[in-house]
């Protein structure tokens, strides 16, 4: 016969126990994470608008909430909708608590639903200066073939690169004098028109394809004067680049180099690509710089993002397209990226930097819309400050880390954060004004497109 050992007969007891024990902190866990989510405390909906690839924005959204959890204890939820009416729709309707959104998506939030300008993107360019001169035999090919002459700086000029500038032509070219101008274009411009007074030109340089009309203000002038770029050359170049902190980017005008578009009046009845009709720099500032010149296009179509406007561009179904601009960041030049627009979309899934160069020369861009305001995170109306508190903290953490740094760019093509409110849009709103648009209705057609979406995938 067994023996039953002293206190065993506890043993059953307290193994039930301890179940039990271990049920009730569950359901009290499920019922303490329910009430925070009903009283939007330790969890955050969060939307971003669908600005890059779909892979990306889910694995980079899947970085940051892994973080933001494990650092702060706040439950990130991540979603990325079809369109910016759905998630200015879901924050309206507080089925989102935070969104990171373009200023035209912006400024409809506010007004609908008492949206909250809480953050705004600040992007990153490396800029360079130059020296221009003329071609032709006699015309200064060094920067000591300037001792004594007469150098065009532009006002523009950031302090940081004319004090450079200026510091090397006193050491190569002693005697140099500076004549003012307006800007890096009008420095080149004065260059090829007045030879007697100004023996070269300054200016701005940034990285970009080679055919392109922006860059530097020989490009810039390009577009205006065909021959530019032969009756001049870039006798010097800086050899450190100035990095500069950007609060807005631009929309820019692609075509082939080869389709004999080179100016916006040839884009007079001919197939275009838009990224989105709610899209700011892809196609909002891109049709007010069309109607601006007078140009009314043949076929309109929206391509549904900005690398699928570039590829249409790219593979001759369209013979010119709209889509984001900023100059190329120091994460992109050291990545070989070679330029910081919507192609820089492309490039990076090319294995080399001769296939980039090649797809460079055959895509440029010929014109640049007003600049537009960067992207921000915006908040529902009557998002608790607390929470939101943790989040910018933790948020600030997360992009102290290598992680962080290379999970925001890739969805905002950011390298931090500045704080804003409401009053930092009022410019924008103005400049919507006054060319005519009405925001409104934009956003009116599409939620009408959402709508018959939804009703088209329903049962």
């Amino acid at each position: 016969m067994a023996i039953r050992r002293k206190g065993s007969r506890w043993m059953p007891r307290i193994g039930w126990t301890l179940v039990v024990l271990s049920f009730g902190i569950f359901v009290w866990g499920l019922e303490r994470r329910s009430r925070l989510e009903v009283r939007g405390e330790g969890v955050i909906r969060m939307l971003f608008v669908p600005s890059v690839e779909q892979g990306t924005l889910v694995t980079r959204a899947d970085d940051l909430a892994r973080f933001i959890r494990e650092d702060s204890g706040l439950v990130l939820r991540t979603e990325v909708p079809t369109s910016y009416a759905a998630v200015i729709q879901a924050l309206g309707s507080g089925q989102a608590d935070v969104a990171w959104m373009p200023a035209f998506a912006y400024v409809i939030a506010h007004a609908r639903y008492g949206a909250e300008a809480r953050l705004q993107v600040v992007r990153a360019a490396d800029r360079y200066s130059v020296v221009v001169t003329r071609t032709g035999s006699g015309e200064p090919s060094t920067l000591s073939d300037l001792a004594g002459r007469s150098v065009a700086i532009p006002r523009s000029f950031r302090r940081q690169l004319r004090e450079r500038l200026a510091a090397t032509l006193n050491r190569e070219a002693p005697g140099w004098r500076e004549v003012e101008v307006e800007s890096d274009r009008e420095a080149v411009r004065r260059l090829l028109d007045s030879p007697m007074e100004v023996a070269a030109a300054a200016s701005t340089f940034v990285e970009s394809g080679p055919h392109d009309f922006v860059g530097d203000g020989r490009k810039e002038l390009e577009y205006e004067r065909p021959g530019v770029l032969e009756a001049t050359r870039i006798v010097f170049t800086s050899d450190e680049a100035v990095a500069e902190n950007m609060t807005v980017y631009f929309g820019c005008m692609l075509a082939r180099t080869d389709s004999g578009m080179r100016r916006l009046a040839d884009f007079n009845g001919r197939r275009f690509a838009f990224s989105d009709e709610t899209s700011t720099s892809g196609h909002i500032f891109p049709r007010l710089l069309l109607d601006r010149h007078g140009v009314t296009l043949g076929r309109v179509y929206h391509a549904g993002g900005h690398p699928n406007v570039v590829q249409a561009v790219w593979d001759g179904k369209a013979d010119g397209g709209a889509a984001f601009y900023s100059p190329p960041s120091p994460i992109q030049r050291e990545g070989g990226m070679l330029v910081g627009d919507a192609r820089y979309l492309l490039l990076r899934r090319m294995p080399d930097i001769e296939a980039r160069r090649a797809f460079l020369e055959e895509v440029r861009i010929l014109a640049l819309t007003d600049p537009i305001p960067n992207d921000l995170c915006a908040v529902r109306r009557g998002f608790p400050e607390p929470v939101w508190q943790r989040f910018t903290e933790s948020f600030d953490r997360f992009l102290q880390t290598q992680t962080g740094k290379d999970a925001f760019f890739d969805i905002l093509a950011g390298v931090a954060v500045s704080p804003t409110d409401d009053r930092a849009f009022d410019g924008f709103r103005s400049a919507l004004s006054a060319a005519g648009m009405n925001p409104q209705q934009i956003l009116e057609a599409e939620e009408k497109k959402l709508e018959e979406q939804r009703q088209g995938s329903g049962p």
